[in-house]
């Protein structure tokens, strides 16, 4: 295991190199237009047919491959849990001053349907122990912030490098220019995070209220069951989308909310957890077999299925910005013409 992370760090500081006469990706072929489909000067999602999206799939999954994203996950995920502990003392600070042991079973069991037990195990006790603490909170937030600022937008620095293989880019932003998209990323990751905290935790309670106001209790509280999961798929939306965009060193043409690789990234991330939290419950012995270090072994393998459904969708991304560029009728058979952000 130790090989396979130092193998996936090498791949994310390596220079991308191109053998004279390669095509990439190499697999399907490029679905080039023919002469009776119309180019365009600034083609959009709509504007690509059938057979290019089938031709997109393919060839992302071949360069996926090539490029090892299973690697690169692997040290995405290392690289993520080392920055996580920080980023916490900020979220369990905030959270143990506001919130009461009640609010921390609401927000545990709702993160149980999408996390594996021992995890949700884990972070029940340690939020419990907090809420119970006084002035605990204000110094885990100035503590944490401080580390927080620094580890975390580390973190999301090596994700853009490792989303600059899917465009066959190297990193040449400059060291300031770097630091700020990656606060811009987590930034676009925060926001998600607080659309989904405010929907788990604060939206039980502030269904009730206002359905006792409106004199409608039942009614809004069954329109509220109903309306959370769409907001809060609009909320992870946002942050791969928003990770997808700033992070590669790529100019794109246009800001796309909902781009093919964050709706099936996300996708593939919602099916994946799902299913990794039904395996862990019904048939994993993570317990028996690493004891107290289950969590920890559990929360790196949910990073890592994060980490490889992002930079599929970076793949796909990718390869439709392709087949946009094809559509204005630009050489990028051996490689992709748009510009690079430095």
């Amino acid at each position: 295991m130790t090989e396979r992370l130092t193998d996936a760090m090498r791949l994310l500081r390596r220079p991308r190199q191109r053998v004279p006469g390669d095509v990439r990706p190499e697999g399907a072929a490029l679905p080039k237009p023919k002469r009776d489909e119309p180019q365009f000067v600034d083609p959009g999602v709509r504007d690509l047919t059938k057979r290019d999206y089938f031709a997109i799939v393919p060839r992302a999954v071949k360069k996926a491959s090539n490029d090892h994203i299973t690697n690169l996950a692997a040290a995405l995920a290392y690289y993520a849990f080392l920055a996580i502990p920080s980023a916490l003392l900020v979220v369990v600070g905030v959270f143990s001053l506001v919130a009461s042991p009640a609010d921390v079973n609401t927000l545990v069991d709702k993160l149980g349907t999408i996390m594996p037990a021992q995890a949700t195990g884990l972070i029940r006790q340690s939020l419990t122990q907090l809420t119970q603490t006084q002035g605990a909170g204000i110094a885990l937030i100035g503590v944490g912030g401080l580390l927080a600022v620094w580890s975390v937008g580390g973190a999301m620095q090596n994700v853009m490098w490792a989303l600059n293989a899917a465009y066959d880019r190297e990193e040449t932003r400059g060291f300031v220019r770097r630091r700020l998209t990656a606060w811009a990323m987590v930034v676009f990751v925060f926001l998600a995070f607080v659309l989904s905290f405010g929907l788990l935790v604060l939206g039980p309670a502030l269904s009730t209220w206002l359905g006792s106001a409106l004199g409608a209790k039942s009614v809004v509280t069954i329109v509220w069951w109903a309306a959370q999961w769409p907001l809060l798929v609009v909320g992870l939306l946002l942050a791969f989308a928003g990770v997808l965009y700033l992070g590669p060193n790529v100019e794109h043409p246009r800001w796309r909310f909902l781009s093919f690789g964050a709706v099936v990234s996300l996708c593939i991330w919602l099916a994946a957890s799902g299913a990794f939290a039904f395996y862990v419950s019904r048939f994993g012995s993570y317990n028996k077999t690493w004891g107290s270090l289950a969590a920890v072994v559990i929360l790196l393998i949910w990073f890592w299925l994060t980490a490889v459904a992002l930079l599929f969708g970076a793949e796909l991304d990718a390869e439709a910005e392709r087949s946009r560029e094809l559509r204005r009728g630009e050489p990028v058979e051996i490689e992709l013409q748009a510009s690079s952000r430095s």
